[in-house]
């Protein structure tokens, strides 16, 4: 069982039930078509346990989507300060592809993030706020470092974004993937390979993008 799900729940038999559930019924369905009567009866319980232990539909999908964006914190950010920016960059990315490409991952875990991008519900600005924009800002900060720029400079987010792209790419895409390139395993030595390529892809681009800055850059004008 995913792990974020044991922490969710802990050892209430009940709620993990409901968030095993939900997760197969948003899936298949999404947010607004599911029902709280639909996941009860998939979970086998009460009607009413919904509202005892999320307070309603909402609150239920609002863990959920918690935890299909929960990452790894073993690696945080001040640890990442510390290290030379190519290195950081490098465990970053890796940090997300293991994530995304853990066994035990529920198989619903895309599906009900890919509703929701389709169609947004308020819990998603919640979700960013408070568990996606930290991790934005940590890959901000790296690329800065490396091109040269502000955290939040525009060329900055840019660049930020493209890498995530290609991190994402192996998840969202993987139903293509399996059909251009059926060999393909994300095995762990795999996951470890795809984060080498993007990191090395990457610095190269970045790097690139900070050469060119500095010559199209304005010359500082003489003293007279």
């Amino acid at each position: 069982m995913f792990d974020s799900i044991k922490a969710a729940g802990g050892h209430d038999e009940t709620r993990r039930k409901l968030l095993d559930a939900a997760g197969e019924v948003f899936a298949d369905v999404g947010y607004q078509a599911a029902t709280v009567r639909e996941i009860c009866s998939s979970a086998g319980v009460n009607l009413a346990a919904v509202n005892y232990h999320f307070g309603d539909k909402l609150g239920l999908y609002t863990e959920l989507l918690k935890i299909t964006v929960a990452n790894e914190r073993a690696t945080t950010e001040d640890a990442l300060r510390a290290l030379p920016p190519e290195e950081a960059l490098r465990r970053f990315v890796l940090g997300m592809l293991r994530q995304m490409n853990q066994a035990d991952r529920p198989s619903w875990n895309t599906k009900v993030m890919t509703h929701e991008l389709a169609h947004p519900t308020p819990v998603l600005a919640v979700v960013v706020e408070h568990m996606i924009k930290p991790k934005a800002r940590v890959l901000y900060g790296i690329v800065g470092r490396i091109i040269g720029r502000p955290p939040l400079d525009p060329r900055t987010r840019m660049c930020a974004h493209s890498i995530v792209g290609q991190v994402v790419h192996y998840v969202h895409a993987r139903p293509v993937i399996a059909l251009l390139w059926p060999e393909l395993e994300m095995t762990p030595q795999t996951v470890e390979e795809i984060a080498r390529h993007i990191t090395e892809f990457s610095l190269e681009a970045l790097k690139g993008i900070k050469r060119n800055s500095k010559r199209t850059a304005p010359k500082a004008r003489r003293l007279k």
